[in-house]
């Protein structure tokens, strides 16, 4: 029975990421809790679900995922990356950026953690720090267009508040 029970949860688990590519958020959710009534301790199924919560702008129900995901793994990356980008969502920008710092802890030359934690120090007029992110994430990634844009949106920004 349990075999039967283990076999289904896989197979509902992968219907859930299918339909996530799909763009049926809801009904992935519903997979996903699906899977959490036979495992509530199933990480993929949590994290999953947590995206998913985002992709919908639920940030507080995604940010409760991801601290669940990290009760059970304090130093899984993807989640704490995707808990600060969520707390940037909901411009708590100090909290993001702890968030991000810590993912940098794990890998210094994350370009998505240098990048989010430059956007939200803009947000906090920290243009100078903001720079030293960009320009980290640049010496592994030259031709980023995504964080050359950022950093000049943040230059052009910074010079029209002085």
């Amino acid at each position: 029975m349990l075999e039967i029970k283990s076999n289904h949860m896989v197979a509902i688990f992968n219907k859930g990421v299918a339909l996530g590519e799909l763009k049926k958020i809801e009904e992935s959710i519903v997979c996903y809790d699906m899977v959490l009534e036979i495992n509530p301790k199933h990480m993929d199924a949590i994290f999953n679900k947590g995206f998913a919560l985002a992709r919908l702008g639920k940030q507080e129900e995604a940010i409760a995922c991801y601290d669940m995901v990290l009760e059970i793994n304090p130093n899984h990356m993807d989640a704490i990356f995707n808990k600060g980008f969520a707390l940037a969502r909901l411009e708590k920008q100090e909290e993001a950026i702890a968030c991000y710092d810590m993912v940098l802890k794990i890998n210094p030359k994350h370009m998505n953690a240098l990048s989010n934690k430059g956007v939200a120090l803009g947000f906090l007029d920290k243009y100078e720090e903001a720079i030293v992110c960009y320009d980290t994430a640049l010496e592994s990634s030259p031709n980023n267009s995504d964080i050359i844009a950022n950093l000049v949106a943040l230059l052009a920004y910074s010079e029209l508040k002085y």
